[in-house]
C-alpha cells in the first residue's frame, strides 16, 4: 500500500514538472515570435532613417503585410509626420498587428515602436 501511495505522489510531482516545462515552452515561443515582429518594426524605422539621411523624407503613411516565420502574416503600418513647428524633425511610428493562437481560440496582438528622426 505504501508503494502505491509513493507512486501516486511521484506521478503528481512529475505532472507538475511537465506542466511547468510545457508552459515555459509556450511563453518562450511567444517571446520569439514577438522578438521577430519587433525586429521587423525596427527595420521599418531604419528604412525611414535611411530616407532621412538621403534628404528625401516626406509625410507618409503605408501598410505592409510581411510573412514572418512562426508568426504568420503581420500587418505593419508605418507613419511619418513632420513635427509641428519644425522643419527637420519627423515623428516616425511603426505598428504591427497579428493573430495569436491560444488554447481558448485566437486573439489579436499588437506592438509599436516610435522615434524621431532629423532630415
Amino acid at each position: 500500500m505504501e508503494i502505491l501511495i509513493a507512486v501516486a505522489f511521484l506521478a503528481i510531482c512529475a505532472s507538475a514538472i511537465v506542466e511547468g516545462v510545457w508552459t515555459s515552452n509556450l511563453q518562450a515561443t511567444y517571446a520569439l515570435r514577438r522578438a521577430k515582429i519587433m525586429s521587423a518594426l525596427q527595420d521599418q524605422l531604419e528604412g525611414v532613417r535611411a530616407l532621412a539621411s538621403a534628404g528625401s523624407l516626406s509625410n507618409y503613411s503605408g501598410t505592409t503585410t510581411p510573412t514572418i516565420a512562426s508568426a504568420g502574416t503581420v500587418t505593419i503600418t508605418t507613419t511619418v509626420t513632420l513635427e509641428s513647428g519644425s522643419l527637420t524633425l519627423w515623428d516616425v511610428t511603426a505598428s504591427a498587428t497579428w493573430t495569436e493562437s491560444t488554447a481558448s481560440g485566437t486573439r489579436t496582438d499588437s506592438a509599436s515602436l516610435s522615434t524621431v528622426v532629423i532630415d
